[in-house]
């Protein structure tokens, strides 16, 4: 598989996750999930495939914001390791706001 479809699959399985899977992080009668809900420390509280889909979800959504479907893989992992560094020093910040800001 190349690396781009690997990437587009990656963020399709992140919005399937996030937006279906996650219902139990926020609690079985939970409402519809957010983005401006979640914090830093939500994000980082994520391990492995959880963690790694919703970054790629996040990427796909800033892409989305920007009205373009180009992307370098090294700017965006560049940009993975700013927010996660980030993240760990401001767990309280507003995950998706951080992650815009830092992708300017």
């Amino acid at each position: 598989m190349s690396h781009s479809i690997r990437h587009l699959v990656i963020a399709a399985t992140g919005t399937m996750l996030l937006f279906g899977g996650t219902m139990t992080f926020a609690g079985e009668n939970a409402s519809p999930n957010d983005l401006n809900d979640y914090l830093c420390k939500d994000v980082m509280r994520l391990s492995g495939d959880d963690r790694e889909n919703t970054l790629a979800f996040v990427h796909g959504y800033r892409l989305g914001k920007k009205n373009t479907t180009q992307f370098d893989v090294a700017e965006l992992s560049a940009l993975t390791d700013r927010f996660i560094e980030h993240c760990l020093d401001k767990p309280n910040d507003k995950a998706l706001a951080a992650f815009e800001k830092l992708g300017n």
